[in-house]
């Protein structure tokens, strides 16, 4: 079973049950995993690619709320409690998936207290997200929540980030979870590059300075 915070210390018979009612799903780069407002019917862990998570407005307006890669869970909101789905999930690339009907999983969380508190900590931890970007949109300034945003992507995928971690991110991605305009990422991300606080590729960024970004994000180095 691939590694993911919703299986952290399940026994290994608890982790046998789970994987027993396990199917494999795949979708297509801009096919929906599931949409803001259905019923939520199922829980996905994925095992290959990259799915973003958005929301609309009641303008019509899309919010970017976050964007999740190997390992992780989505749609455990369902799993918790009977609510339609709070958001919408999307393919960006190729994308591999476990998926478990609602019902089934909820009969593995009533045996096995872990996988409870596991499914109850991810809703909790995306609920903050959420709280977390709709409060920076309205208060905190573009630079800030880039800045933000790289060091929390860094943390999600590699616990303790260290300088020289890569993150799979574009400017196009930046300027989505961080409601900024494409141009000026680019000209605040240039600057940076010059600085040498960030480095990487097409399509990636190396975190070459955390210590310079936390400042800028107004968050303490540990």
């Amino acid at each position: 079973m691939t590694m993911s915070p919703l299986f952290a210390g399940l026994r290994p018979e608890e982790c046998a049950a789970v994987e027993r009612r396990a199917s494999t799903c795949k979708f297509a780069p801009g096919e929906a995993l599931f949409e803001q407002g259905g019923t939520a019917s199922q829980l996905f862990v994925i095992t290959k690619g990259r799915v973003k998570v958005w929301r609309a407005s009641e303008d019509g307006s899309a919010l970017t709320l976050t964007l999740l890669g190997r390992g992780q869970p989505i749609g455990t909101l369902g799993a918790a409690d009977d609510r339609l789905n709070h958001a919408t999930a999307t393919a960006v690339t190729p994308v591999e998936a476990l998926c478990w009907p609602i019902e089934g999983l909820r009969q593995l969380m009533e045996q096995s207290p872990a996988l409870r508190a596991n499914v109850l900590r991810t809703v909790t931890n995306y609920a903050e997200q959420l709280i977390e970007r709709l409060e920076e949109m309205s208060s905190v300034p573009v630079e800030q929540r880039i800045a933000r945003t790289l060091l929390r992507m860094a943390e999600r995928l590699y616990g303790e980030a260290a300088d020289g971690c890569e993150l799979p991110l574009s400017r196009q991605d930046l300027a989505e979870l961080t409601s900024a305009t494409l141009p000026t990422v680019s000209r605040i991300m240039s600057r940076w590059r010059v600085d040498r606080w960030i480095g990487g590729t097409r399509g990636r960024v190396r975190l070459l300075n955390r210590a310079a970004l936390a400042r800028v994000a107004g968050l303490p180095m540990e």
